[in-house]
């Protein structure tokens, strides 16, 4: 009988301990995380660029090609964030359109100078069979566009950079390393 106590015990100790350190792992996962909302997102995006952030909010749309982007919104349809599917995450389904979901990520920028958009201006000119061989030829946001929409893309950013009176423009989005749905 003693020893069928002690076995307990000691089963019970290891069980605790497994229990503790597999809920430790995951408060870590998100303690070093900072909750951005969707609505002031692009104001603090900028001071957050490759830290892990967690956000909330509707899905908007996901690209039906790839599958690798999604866009939140958050009761303001004319402010969106953008998702992409990182390495752990194959796809986001189209059947998420209209629910809300929580994203763990990274939040990553994307600059756009002149020498990107000169790049750009030139392989966009090529002639079609040439496209997919350029290095902006799977670029975000890109690929279901034809050339002029691309060539007007271009210009409009070039202006946008010339009216901002830097050297680049910065885009953020969420790499996502896991998001859930959440159940209304």
């Amino acid at each position: 009988m003693v020893k069928t106590k002690g076995l307990f015990f000691a089963l019970g100790f290891i069980l605790l301990v497994m229990v503790s350190c597999n809920s430790g792992q995951n408060n870590t996962e998100t303690a070093d995380a900072v909750k951005v909302a969707v609505l002031t997102f692009e104001q603090q995006a900028a001071g957050l660029v490759d830290k892990a952030i967690i956000i909330e909010g509707t899905v908007l749309h996901t690209c039906k090609h790839s599958g690798k982007r999604m866009f939140l919104v958050d009761g303001n349809d004319s402010i969106r964030v953008e998702v992409t599917a990182g390495k752990d995450i194959t796809k986001f389904d189209e059947k998420l359109v209209g629910s809300r979901v929580r994203v763990f990520g990274i939040l990553k920028e994307e600059k756009i100078d002149e020498k990107y958009l000169n790049e750009w201006e030139n392989e966009v000119k090529k002639p079609v069979e040439n496209h997919e061989a350029g290095v902006h030829s799977g670029a975000k946001g890109h690929e279901d566009q034809g050339v002029q929409d691309k060539l007007d893309q271009i210009y409009a950013l070039r202006d946008d950079l010339k009216k901002s009176g830097k050297d680049h423009l910065s885009f953020y989005s969420v790499e996502a390393d896991k998001f859930e749905e959440l159940k209304k």
